[in-house]
């Protein structure tokens, strides 16, 4: 390699870093217009928040879609960071499940405008097949579907069920957060006690179905299972 390919790589690495760089520093602007200016924010708007002309959006962002697609990406990154660590906790199943479902709630109590944006604005055109928000629902889906799969077939039981009940337990939760959001007909800690009940009730019925029976006394972590379906 000489030094011509070295020098045009380099330029290449920092302009990389450079956009990685800003791309971050615009999402945050975009986060704190939502905040600021709700879920029916602009180009405009986010471009003024960031101090800049909208023309220089679209050098790191390539359209509307793009900078929508980030937002929802970021969204699941914060999300995944909040629900991980309750992957660690060790306490009765029941309370393992409330604990995943106030990480989720809290989530959505403290960035209402972006939840909302994501879901009900006309920013940009959606699809069924590309929206990123459903895309994200799916993802969560899937991890929770292979989890509750690995389970089953640790105790000898068929894993068929695994992918409907992971989509109807995110769909529900996904759903009833989006309620409580507009209505605020609870409180925060209500509504996680709420969802606790159901979301508990239905694993416990799920598995129950196939002749698994948790003990609800005897204190788990989601990872104590995970290992435990291991071979």
């Amino acid at each position: 390699m000489d030094e011509r390919s070295t020098g045009r790589d380099g330029r290449s690495e920092r302009w990389s870093q450079h956009r990685a760089q800003r791309r971050e520093e615009f999402l945050d602007a975009t986060f704190r217009a939502l905040a600021e200016r709700g879920p029916d924010v602009t180009m405009a708007d986010i471009a003024a928040e960031a101090g800049v002309a909208k023309p220089r959006l679209y050098r790191y962002f390539g359209d509307k879609g793009d900078l929508f697609d980030a937002v929802a990406e970021r969204t699941l990154r914060n999300l995944w960071q909040r629900l991980l660590p309750t992957l660690e906790v060790r306490d009765q199943p029941r309370r393992v499940v409330r604990t995943a479902l106030d990480a989720y709630v809290g989530l959505v109590a403290e960035n209402p405008n972006v939840v909302r944006f994501l879901i009900g604005s006309r920013f940009v055109e959606r699809s069924w097949e590309s929206d990123p928000v459903l895309d994200n629902g799916r993802k969560v889906a899937g991890v929770l579907a292979a989890m509750i799969a690995r389970n089953l077939k640790a105790f000898g039981a068929p894993a068929g069920g695994a992918e409907p009940w992971a989509n109807a337990v995110v769909g529900a939760v996904a759903a009833a957060t989006e309620w409580w959001l507009e209505t605020k007909t609870m409180t925060r800690d209500q509504l996680v006690d709420y969802l606790g009940v159901f979301v508990w009730g239905a694993l416990d019925a799920a598995l129950r179905s196939e002749g698994i029976a948790l003990d609800p006394a005897e204190p788990v972590s989601l990872n104590d299972l995970v290992r435990k379906s291991e071979p």
